[in-house]
């Protein structure tokens, strides 16, 4: 007996992570949030959980250095990732 066909996935469910976080240095971290003052550079909103976001992915070898980091909170990290076309036209993806 096989198993029935999974529904398509919307827009809400997402998929667990196949690896664990990346975890960058604390210190690179603090040096890129404060470069932005506290400041999402995505929607301009100030304070908040703030992540780092690579500019040129580790994949395609980025590295964790500020030069290659900048502050976002969590869910416009998240926009950007489900958004690579327009995070691209902005700068914010190599």
């Amino acid at each position: 007996m096989t198993a029935a066909p999974k529904p398509p996935m919307t827009v809400r469910q997402r998929q667990r992570m196949k690896s664990k976080p990346h975890v960058i240095d604390w210190r690179i971290r603090a040096e890129v949030i404060r470069e932005a003052e506290g400041t999402c550079v995505w929607c301009g909103v100030h304070g908040g959980r703030l992540d780092c976001h690579h500019v040129i992915r580790r994949s395609q070898g980025g590295k964790d250095v500020a030069s290659n980091l900048v502050a976002v909170h969590r869910i416009c990290h998240a926009y950007l990732h489900e958004n690579p076309a327009e995070a691209k036209r902005k700068g914010f993806l190599a």
